[in-house]
């Protein structure tokens, strides 16, 4: 029940990203700590550049079979079915919902230098599928693994959206809404571990004590 609470919970703070960052992105203008922000990101050190492209790939499309094939081979293959099909929506999800937001890229948007690191392709920024996929893959995981493993996968999160900023592709409030839909999509997707708790839960109150001997 705590786990299912969390997931309500999660859900309710993702929608809430989701749909802010969605008003947001439908504004005739910019807001100026969201330009201040993207600025800071997309201006950073040309130094880190390979570390930050390298975490970035996190998001892609190709990591989702990846992620999954790791937990197939590592016996998991409950989280390797919910690590598919919630990286997968997440992809797709986010490319259904751009034409929502309508806004276009930062070089659009911004309409003066903007640092292009990569080929963008597509002319709609909001929402980021990038962020998305990792949100999505994060958590998914983040449910089946030990607790230790949570920082290490919100960091790899926090590197994913500011990487999408550092190579010119997103603007803040499309990560945010990224990050929103894949929350949103982790929490309805089933707990891999369910079936087996439950069946563990079952023995357990069946399970009476030898009676004693006459």
């Amino acid at each position: 029940m705590r786990r299912r609470a969390r997931r309500v919970a999660r859900f309710t703070l993702g929608a809430g990203l989701f749909f802010a960052s969605l008003a947001e992105a439908r504004g005739e203008r910019l807001p100026g700590y969201e330009e201040r922000i993207f600025r800071a990101a997309n201006g950073a050190s040309d130094a880190i550049r390979v570390p930050v492209r390298a975490l970035m790939q996190a998001g892609t499309f190709v990591t989702v079979p990846i992620a999954a094939t790791v937990a197939f081979l590592g016996g998991r293959r409950r989280l390797a079915a919910k690590l598919l099909v919630g990286g997968t929506l997440a992809w797709f999800g986010a490319k259904a919902a751009k034409p929502l937001g309508g806004r276009e890229r930062p070089k659009g948007v911004l309409g003066d230098v903007v640092n292009l690191r990569e080929k963008i392709e597509g002319d709609l920024g909001w929402v980021s599928g990038h962020t998305a996929v990792a949100t999505t893959l994060a958590f998914a995981a983040g449910e089946e693994l030990p607790g230790w493993t949570g920082p290490v996968l919100g960091g790899v999160v926090g590197a994913v959206g500011f990487g999408r900023m550092y190579v010119g592709a997103h603007l803040p409030h499309d990560i945010v809404g990224g990050a929103g839909l894949g929350m949103m999509i982790s929490s309805v997707l089933p707990l891999a571990e369910d079936r087996r708790l439950a069946a563990g839960v079952r023995r357990a109150r069946s399970w009476q004590p030898p009676r004693a001997g006459p």
